[in-house]
């Protein structure tokens, strides 16, 4: 069992309100993270929450937006055209909106993210970066505080600004923001630039709100696969994150840090067709074992 200080901590990452019962109430979580959902499930939503006495957050958007871009992971919090940056911004707003309306503890938004721009341009501009991104946080900060909903901000892709020492500065610069650790994305930028990725999230744990968990051996399988569920047959000699490392990194079995599995329900055929529930009973193995 985990902690008891932990307990509703670990819960699911979900596309459909549908899936709740398969992905959360099934194997005994209290948490849910939902993301792009159809705008006619909000009430349903808001009943499976209340009537299961589940802890939710949203990452951004909670309903599908017709007027933002395809995929609506992409985030231009760093992109170096205002529109773009004005078009994240609208987006995360309407999402901390619907978040006071309804009730979640928290809200996802990816920060930091790539510039737009070839890196050997960025790599030049990085001064000008860095105060674009300051000036991102702010203006998450200014909806944070003034709706009462904390925003954790997740590094995706690669960017210069994905600097322990430089987040850390704005997070205690602007203290309603929080940091979501991303056990594969970090991952993936760590491969492609050089991040020691296990110092890197040592170096987090103190800014620490959430935790995304799931695995990757590289950008083959991310292209190929995308969000690969953990599993404990996944050996970090393979390429594999090593989850139990990284969990003990971000001491993230401690009371107010909330732990999303953001995988699919399905494991890749060709990497041994695993049953995902396994890889969930294993995650409350090893959390148990950091209490």
């Amino acid at each position: 069992m985990l902690n008891s200080k932990g307990m509703g901590q670990l819960g699911f990452h979900c596309h459909d309100v549908r899936e709740v019962d398969d992905t959360i109430l099934d194997n005994d979580l209290r948490r849910g993270e939902f993301y792009n959902l159809d705008a006619n499930q909000l009430r349903i939503l808001q009943r499976r929450v209340r009537s299961n006495g589940l802890r939710w957050s949203i990452h951004s958007p909670l309903v599908k937006l017709d007027w933002y871009p395809h995929p609506p992971t992409w985030s231009f919090l760093c992109d170096f055209s205002p529109e773009k940056r004005a078009l994240t911004m609208k987006m995360v707003a309407f999402t901390v909106e619907q978040a006071e309306q309804m009730g979640a503890e928290y809200v996802v938004v990816h920060f930091p993210t790539p510039s737009g721009l070839p890196q050997e341009v960025e790599n030049n501009r990085v001064k000008e970066l860095r105060d674009i991104g300051r000036g991102s946080c702010e203006y998450l900060a200014g909806l944070s505080q003034r709706s009462g909903i904390p925003i954790h901000v997740e590094g995706v892709g690669l960017s210069p600004l994905l600097d322990a020492q430089y987040l850390r500065k704005l997070l205690a610069e602007f203290t309603t923001l929080r940091y979501c650790f991303d056990t594969a994305h970090v991952y993936l930028a760590a491969l492609q630039d050089g991040l020691d990725y296990y110092s890197f999230a040592q170096s987090m744990s103190s800014c620490l709100g959430s935790v995304h968990i799931w695995n990757t051996r590289g950008m083959a399988d991310y292209l190929t696969h995308r969000h690969i569920p953990v599993h404990p047959s996944q050996d970090p000699r393979d390429g594999w994150v090593d989850i139990a490392r990284v969990l003990r990194a971000l001491d993230a079995n401690r009371q107010g840090v909330a732990l999303i599995l953001e995988s699919p329900t399905s494991y890749p055929q060709t990497l041994g067709d695993y049953d995902y529930r396994d890889g969930i009973k294993w995650v409350k193995r090893l959390l148990s074992e950091l209490s």
